[in-house]
């Protein structure tokens, strides 16, 4: 990676949580919209299940764009996509707010979908290049944290808003956030020409078999959880009796757990092996929607569903969402030297599997109800443990690990005593992310 880009005086907090901005109004967008399906379907004329469908579309849209997009504007001004990207999803989202039809409403949901490609990995080299090597693992935990804060924060405030003043109110302010973002990045941002951020060869990324056992667990991680997140509010209302008028308030709840597990999953990660936590995530999460399955299938019982029901949605939260900080240590300890790259990729996985589970949740309710649903996401889930309990089996000895990240000419110059300098420095590597 090149030396970094040197910002105005005193600005390079304030650009880096300028960043974090636009990473929360696009994950504010990417998941607000699972609190609105039943209002939206109403409006545009389609049924809850249809209405889903427009998760599945940004999402696929997503992991299809993003390498593309990275691919596209490789070669322009880091700053200039930064920019144009977030101009156009601010653009994207008033169409989302003022379309009066499904088709229209889906190609809105694409054009957001691919300008957020563009933004969130440009976002992250942008972080990387603006501070020196060995505060770029806290830089791009700064401007990642604009996606967990979205989760937490921007989830229910976007459903409360859209169930006072409607739901084109919520993406009409999610496009003012997004303006605001890029005006303030316009004062602050320092050019940052092409491949300014471009890491060092990142080929054993993709040449390890480990790290793409590791991305399909974070694909069928997120597609449990989306088959169930994506209809929340019907699975809600068949579990434990939720309206939609207090739908917000549940998700906050569900947020604030998110952000409990997101903090106690970086913290597990620093002090255990990840391979052995990431099994325990994952059937926490299981456990949690075959919690929301069974109150589905038998009515709800009462108050005794509400409360389960509420231990199901906080438990979903600390275990489900543990997942994310500890996943992405295994990657980058997996191949530190390409760590930019495999992180890449495992946001693609995560879109990827959005789009598969909102699908999977959208054919088990119109052909199961919203049991079928939280059923699914917790046999999808079921699936992701037994992944991950594959990978704590087969996780290699450290001195391989190391062996397999060297490049061939740096294994034939690395001593005995560089080896174990290295294994210090790749351990203090991985707490930075």
């Amino acid at each position: 990676m090149s030396e970094s880009v040197v910002p105005k005086p005193g600005s390079e907090r304030s650009v880096l949580l300028l960043l974090a901005a636009g990473l929360f109004a696009i994950g504010t967008d990417g998941y607000v919209i699972t609190g609105l399906l039943s209002p939206i379907g109403a409006d545009l004329g389609v049924g809850t299940a249809a209405a889903g469908r427009l998760v599945t579309v940004f999402a696929l849209a997503y992991a299809v764009g993003a390498p593309v997009a990275g691919a596209l504007t490789a070669r322009f001004s880091r700053r200039g996509v930064l920019l144009v990207s977030l101009a156009g999803f601010a653009a994207a989202n008033i169409a989302t707010a003022v379309v009066r039809d499904y088709d229209t409403m889906l190609a809105a949901r694409v054009l957001a979908a691919l300008t957020a490609a563009a933004f969130t990995p440009a976002a992250s080299a942008a972080a990387a290049t603006l501070v020196t090597a060995e505060r770029r693992g806290r830089a791009l935990a700064t401007v990642g944290a604009g996606i967990s804060v979205a989760t937490a924060v921007g989830v229910p405030l976007g459903t409360l808003v859209g169930g006072w003043l409607g739901w084109r109110a919520t993406f009409a302010g999610v496009s003012v956030l997004a303006t605001i973002t890029a005006i303030g990045l316009v004062a602050l941002l320092p050019p940052i020409p092409a491949g300014a951020e471009q890491t060092t060869t990142g080929s054993i990324a993709f040449a390890s078999m480990r790290v793409w056992a590791a991305l399909l667990l974070t694909a069928t991680w997120i597609a449990g959880a989306f088959t169930v997140l994506t209809f929340i509010g019907p699975v809600l209302g068949s579990a434990a009796g939720v309206h939609e008028t207090a739908l917000s308030g549940w998700l906050l709840i569900f947020g604030v757990a998110a952000v409990v597990g997101n903090t106690l999953g970086g913290r597990a990660a620093d002090r255990y092996p990840t391979v052995r936590l990431l099994p325990i995530s994952t059937a926490g999460l299981a456990v949690a929607l075959a919690i929301l399955g069974l109150l589905c299938s038998t009515g709800g019982p009462g108050r005794l569903g509400a409360v389960l029901a509420a231990v199901a949605m906080i438990g979903w939260g600390i275990f489900g969402w543990s997942f994310a900080p500890i996943q992405q240590h295994r990657l980058v300890d997996l191949a530190p030297s390409a760590a930019g790259i495999v992180l890449s990729l495992n946001a693609s996985a995560v879109y990827v599997g959005i789009s598969a589970g909102s699908l999977a949740g959208s054919f088990a309710l119109d052909r199961i109800g919203t049991a079928g649903v939280a059923w699914t996401g917790a046999l999808i889930e079921l699936a992701a443990v037994t992944i991950a309990i594959a990978t704590v089996r087969g996780r290699p000895s450290p001195h391989r690990r190391i062996a397999i990240e060297l490049r061939p000419e740096e294994k034939e110059q690395v001593s005995k005593p560089m080896m174990a300098t290295n294994s210090e420095n790749l351990h203090d590597g991985r707490r930075q992310y």
